[in-house]
């Protein structure tokens, strides 16, 4: 693979702002498609929503063998107030790496992927067995792309998955899961010299999370060896419109990461429990629970086959083989979820560290040597 138009590719996806929300994740999906169509490789849309569509590629072998699939999301996380001393969307490259929103999550993976499938294509690869590409929209906000594929059975024919979000190249075989409840309390204005005439909701809502961060509430699960205990945070909180009247209304979002020994309803089930111990103090204490986001925990043998040949890859590059594990989720929760079960990994270039963050950045070599080891991987599974 040619080292400049590896970089120029990925300096493209970076340029393209698909800031989720609101995504603009199909100007991604068609520059993909321009370079599949070239060499002759099977694509097509998979619409989400306006200027929203999932890309799928295919290779297949002359031989029935194994499925291989590969899974990127396409949409980037906004810029931030923080001012960046590079523009998030010029793909800046300087002293070996490559800036811009994006760049380390995870276009950098995708674009590997993409062209580790254009390299094999190139060569013949695969003989027997069959490489899909299933490129996403809405990872950052509720991984929505990879639960319509799922759904549509996008996923089911695969016997193994490698999601190139950013590890710098090294094995997770586990992450987090993610729980995501909004709790909303509903009160009675009144003019705020009258406190009495109206039902407070803030009063109320900090009822309710006094009681979620006491003894009352304690999740229960066994620690992960990969990825220790369950967290819970309280991370938004809104309510009341003007200093003299009576909110009538407060809402908080909760993020709570989970393990796999954790069951999501039975959480919920605690939090409304909460809120019923919350309503003998204030009778008059009204609350709905909304679930944001629901994405269920990752974890893989360190037995399996396939988790085999990615660590005899990663090897022959020079890198560690040692099993890691992730705090944050990836598309990798819904695509667990198809009918046929099969080894999920994550495996890409870029530091997570840097996810989210001004000047966010890919190593060139990182990112290089990445699309190498894909078609390493590809070649060691499908033989």
């Amino acid at each position: 693979m040619d080292q400049e138009q590896a970089k120029s590719l990925l300096k493209e996806l970076i340029q393209i702002k698909s800031v989720n929300p609101p995504g603009n994740e199909t100007e991604v999906a068609k520059r993909l498609k321009i370079l599949f169509d070239e060499h002759g490789i099977e694509n097509e849309f998979v619409e989400y929503d306006n200027n929203r569509a999932n890309l799928i590629a295919h290779i297949k072998g002359e031989e029935e063998g194994p499925a291989l699939g590969f899974t990127g999301h396409m949409d980037v996380v906004p810029t931030g107030e923080i001012e960046w001393e590079h523009d998030p969307f010029a793909a800046e490259e300087q002293d070996g790496k490559i800036y811009g929103r994006g760049a380390c999550d995870m276009k950098s993976g995708l674009a590997a992927c993409v062209l580790a499938m254009v390299s094999l294509k190139k060569e013949g690869l695969p003989k027997k067995g069959s490489i899909t590409l299933l490129a996403t929209v809405g990872e950052e906000a509720g991984a929505v792309g990879a639960k319509q594929l799922t759904a549509l059975g996008y996923a089911d024919p695969l016997d193994a998955l490698i999601v190139a979000e950013p590890t710098r190249n090294q094995i997770k075989i586990a992450h987090k899961g993610a729980l995501w409840p909004q709790i909303i309390t509903y009160g009675k204005t009144a003019h705020g010299s009258m406190p009495d005439m109206g039902t407070n909701a803030v009063i109320h809502m900090n009822e309710i999370i006094h009681k979620l961060l006491g003894e009352e509430f304690k999740m229960q699960f066994e620690e992960d060896d990969l990825l220790g205990g369950a967290t819970f945070s309280v991370n938004v909180i809104s309510g009341g419109s003007n200093t003299n009247v009576v909110p009538d209304r407060c809402m908080v979002n909760i993020d709570i990461r989970t393990v796999p020994s954790q069951n999501h309803q039975q959480i919920i089930g605690q939090i409304e429990q909460i809120i019923q111990s919350a309503n003998l103090r204030y009778p008059d204490l009204k609350a709905d629970i909304r679930i944001l986001n629901d994405q269920p925990s990752l974890r893989n043998s360190r037995e399996d086959p396939f988790v085999q040949v990615v660590q005899d890859a990663v090897k022959a590059k020079g890198g560690t083989t040692a099993l890691g594990g992730m705090t944050g989720y990836t598309d990798g929760s819904q695509f667990s979820q198809a009918s046929k079960k099969f080894p999920i990994i994550v495996l890409g270039p870029g530091d997570t560290k840097l996810a989210h963050q001004p000047d966010e950045y890919v190593e060139v070599d990182e990112y290089l040597s990445s699309i190498q080891l894909y078609k390493d991987i590809a070649k060691k599974f499908l033989a």
